[in-house]
């Protein structure tokens, strides 16, 4: 059995956030030891999560495309899909992304472990090894960087089916005909698009009374009228009370006065939790909400040398955050084992933060909301641009797609915007800065912005802003 000498740091989790987390405490020439229980390297990400998603929200994009292209004057035979080749490219770019993941791990100067960790002590860990072996590791500081699971809500009956969740999803057992889809956030409005696009009839199940309920309403309600009008069914305030399955069909009974819903594939897209069970967190002194480690913006939990990234304690788990706020956990980690008392510790901002959704449109939010905003006691104006009125949004043939931004009364600053229109992702990146750097709206007005673009929306927005500000 190998033993180690105490680290000065320890990371517990090898996907993007620990890697980042790692891979920084190394360059700034700290000893690291990297914990990674999964059997394939990658992370949630490059295996489960955003690559291989993408690549078939690719196909999909296209699929839609060619169906709607007579809009754009073009005559098409009806598109079949091969469903075996776009399995097959998923598969291929995803090793190709996994290798070269991998390939930085075991570059990256840090000690690879492959095990279970838990904490003994608040310095102590012990990890079960891949290989059937009990380890004894000490450390200065750790970061945890565990990730979540999947969240499968206790409908009965359902245990007997064979459902699907994301996980599933990427790898495309089959291409269904009719997709019901339980959740309304994120992940089911991406994979309901998704599967929409490449040609399923698609019923969304949620308990909410809209889409994405807790983002900007404006978003939900272009993003549902867009889904309306491409055919997915949205069956609003419910939720199932019983599932079945039987002659290679799902009978969802649904509560309230609803009719049962039937299809021959069942995506279960109720979210995702923390995975930090089984770390003895709350065991040595730290603070949870319910799985979720509490963590502040310079990541540190409730025991000082212990710090906390990614899904497992971010509020907005998402994976540039992550990312970020590893390389935020390694620094403040070097500061503490150097007892660097000088230096102004790094956070990361909720406040500039983006999130954003692969539904078609794209959606998007950056910053501060409105609601948030009056909490904080901001004075805000705002000023919105349709795609249905801006030139290369009506080239694109964009129906409810439009495009906000949201600006402090007072320091005339941009400190939000949002959006749901063709790749508001991508263009967003203009607003973002802006945020991130707290532009006001006439340094954002002396932009020059290329005609005609989609991006040219946002320029629009913030005119409208100021419109309103002049007038106000």
């Amino acid at each position: 059995m190998k033993s180690y000498p105490p680290f000065e740091v320890i990371v517990i989790g090898g996907g993007s956030a620990g890697h980042s987390a790692a891979s920084t405490a190394v360059e700034l020439g700290l000893t690291c030891a990297l914990i990674e229980s999964a059997e394939t390297l990658g992370g949630l990400c490059i295996l489960r999560g955003c690559m291989p998603s993408k690549t078939l929200i690719e196909t999909a994009n296209r699929m839609r495309e060619i169906r709607e292209a007579e809009t754009f004057a073009i005559q098409t035979a009806p598109a079949t899909l091969d469903v075996d080749a776009l399995r097959a490219r998923v598969e291929k770019l995803t090793t190709e992304f996994r290798e070269y993941r991998v390939s930085e791990m075991k570059n990256a100067g840090y000690e690879l472990i492959r095990g279970s960790a838990k904490f003994l002590s608040p310095h102590v860990i012990t990890v079960n090894t891949n290989e059937g072996e009990t380890i004894e590791l000490k450390a200065s500081t750790f970061i945890i960087a565990t990730g979540s699971t999947i969240h499968i809500p206790d409908i009965p009956g359902l245990d007997q089916t064979p459902f699907w969740t994301s996980d599933d999803v990427v790898r495309l057992p089959y291409l269904p005909k009719h997709l019901a889809v339980v959740g309304t956030g994120a992940i089911g409005m991406e994979c309901a698009h998704l599967f929409e696009g490449l040609g399923s009839k698609v019923t969304m199940i949620g308990r909410s009374e809209t889409v994405l309920s807790g983002h900007d309403p404006e978003i939900s309600e272009a993003i549902e009228r867009e889904s309306k009008d491409r055919g997915i069914d949205i069956i609003a305030g419910s939720e199932p009370q019983h599932v079945s399955y039987s002659d290679d069909l799902f009978d969802i009974q649904l509560k309230g006065d609803h009719e049962p819903v039937k299809a021959d594939a069942l995506l279960i897209a109720t979210g995702r939790v923390p995975n930090t069970r089984g770390l003895n967190l709350e065991q040595i002194g730290i603070l949870m909400d319910r799985q979720r480690i509490v963590s502040d913006e310079r990541t540190v939990t409730s025991l000082s040398h212990i710090f906390a990234v990614g899904d497992c304690s971010s509020t907005l788990p998402i994976v540039h955050l992550a990312v970020i706020q590893g390389q935020i956990a390694a620094t403040n980690a070097a500061r503490l084992v150097r007892q660097d008392h000088s230096s102004v510790a790094p956070e990361w901002d909720r406040d500039t933060a983006t999130t954003g959704w692969f539904t078609h449109p794209q959606c998007v939010e950056i910053g501060l909301n409105e609601k948030t905003a009056h909490q904080n006691g901001i004075r805000t104006v705002t000023g919105r641009q349709d795609y249905s009125d801006q030139g290369k949004g009506i080239i694109k043939d964009s129906r409810h797609g439009f495009v906000k931004v949201i600006v402090d009364r007072e320091s005339i600053r941009i400190i939000g915007a949002a959006a749901a229109g063709p790749e508001v992702i991508e263009t967003s990146q203009a607003i973002q800065l802006a945020v991130e750097k707290g532009m006001t709206v006439s340094e954002y007005l002396a932009i020059p912005h290329y005609h005609p673009t989609l991006v040219e929306a946002w320029w629009s927005a913030v005119e409208a802003a100021n419109h309103a500000l002049e007038n106000s």
